[in-house]
């Protein structure tokens, strides 16, 4: 399965590496801290499916997993992976030459680019297939739904495949990623997993000798070894410089201030504030009495921009530990400039209140939620997600992406997406400390 793929065309400095211990008979370039982030990964995707906490791109969740796998690695497996992944080939070499074992593929158009980000980023970007291009409920592999686009998905999901090896190879137009699974998936008209409750004791898992992670809502099989020893200690990072007023010089990322500016003047148009956006449900969404003017934060576009550059569709971990809220859209061109790509993505946005309608009660609702079709609107909308920061970049030669991140993030569940009632005409009515009324925009300004 060859889709989708993520190509950014940059290069970074090798990092060094830490030998091998785990394989050590794999002279491959592969290190422990790999091959622990690819296990750790598919365990941490399979874990959310198993819980039924897997975003549906046809709605809701996936379903619950009753007796998932853990995956534990195979340095066979590997062995084998890293030698084809040496041939710099981004297809798929025939089933007998791999024993018969399932393969997942990704590639990043920049060179030497980082091995444990490449870990992270390919299990990320097969998993988000289910949130893209979405599973039906049945969860029955069948060439129908192979062929919405969810063939690394399903692989990184099938029950039984609960050994990998995987390779990271940089080749001279790319970098590689590639996993074979043992035993194989994406066996057609059979189920991805078998749907209900996760198990709570050893004798759910219904196979010899497994125990129940109950905490992971996984099936361990025996003699389950991991390659590096568990570890309680937390990752630190550095944090950004933020500038005021949005230009953001240390974010040597391609983003224009025109580009910025046009990102903050399409957000604060202040239609839905002063009661003049169209609903499809009817008439106009209400007025909003307290809603926030939005500022750019130099923080959040590093963020997005590092992201946005790899094409791969999904959240991002950093986006998803802050809580900052998101939004994408894809132009199926790469002619277009900067400002204009920024004003098509915000429109597209805002279009989907028009086009599907907002509740009229204006509280994000799981029934919102599930239906997945205004949830960049409510985003935009979103009262008190008030700075910004934006990315756009050019895929594969093909499309651009245009992707922008909110702190603090919206689209809570239960939550009205603002406070209906006249704009601001004063301070006092902006009702949060130092903020200052905006009357011409019906907007209240942060200090």
């Amino acid at each position: 399965m060859l889709i989708p793929i993520s190509i950014a065309c940059f290069a970074l400095l090798a990092p060094a590496y830490l030998e091998a211990s785990y394989c050590p008979g794999n002279n491959n370039g592969m290190t422990d801290e790999i091959r622990q982030i690819f296990v750790d990964k598919h365990n941490e995707y399979r874990s959310i499916i198993a819980k039924g906490q897997a975003k549906n791109k046809l709605g809701g969740f996936a379903p619950k997993a009753a007796r998932m796998l853990k995956v534990s690695y195979d340095c066979d497996v590997e062995a084998n992976t890293a030698a084809y992944a040496k041939e710099c080939k981004f297809e798929h070499d025939p089933p007998e030459q791999r024993n018969y074992w399932g393969q997942n593929l990704w590639m990043l158009g920049g060179t030497n680019y980082s091995k444990t980000d490449s870990a992270k980023l390919s299990v990320q970007a097969w998993y988000w297939e289910l949130k893209m291009f979405g599973v039906p409920d049945e969860n029955i592999l069948t060439m129908e739904v192979f062929d919405r686009g969810v063939g690394h998905y399903t692989q990184v999901a099938w029950q039984s495949s609960d050994k990998i090896g995987c390779a990271v190879e940089w080749c001279p137009t790319m970098t590689l990623v590639a996993c074979e699974y043992n035993p194989a998936g994406n066996r057609i008209n059979h189920y991805i997993y078998d749907i209900g409750d996760p198990c709570t004791t050893d004798e759910d898992c219904q196979c010899t000798g497994c125990t129940c992670s109950r905490d992971e809502a996984l099936c361990v099989p025996p003699g389950y070894t991991t390659v590096l020893p568990p570890t309680t200690e937390k990752p630190t990072t550095t944090p950004k410089i933020y500038h005021p007023g949005g230009m953001c010089p240390e974010n040597n990322n391609g983003m224009t201030d025109e580009a910025r500016k046009v990102f903050v003047d399409k957000h604060n148009e202040s239609l839905i504030a002063r009661g003049l956006a169209q609903n499809n449900a009817g008439g106009f969404a209400p007025k909003a009495a307290t809603m926030m003017k939005v500022s750019y934060d130099c923080n959040v576009e590093a963020n997005v921009v590092e992201w946005a550059k790899t094409c791969t569709f999904g959240y991002n971990a950093e986006q998803q530990n802050n809580q900052w809220g998101y939004n994408t859209h894809n132009i199926l061109t790469v002619a277009i400039n900067q400002t204009e790509a920024a004003a098509e993505g915000v429109k597209a946005w805002f279009s989907e209140l028009q086009q599907y309608g907002a509740p009229q009660d204006n509280v994000f609702s799981m029934e919102t939620f599930n239906q997945n079709v205004i949830q960049e609107y409510t985003q935009l909308a979103w009262q008190s997600s008030n700075t910004i920061g934006c990315g756009i970049f050019t895929c594969w030669n093909s499309y651009t992406l245009v992707a922008c991140e909110y702190n603090p993030g919206g689209n809570f569940i239960g939550e009205p997406i603002y406070t209906v009632g006249d704009p601001c005409t004063t301070n006092q009515d902006c009702q949060c400390a130092g903020c200052t009324c905006s009357k011409d925009e019906g907007l209240c300004i942060a200090p």
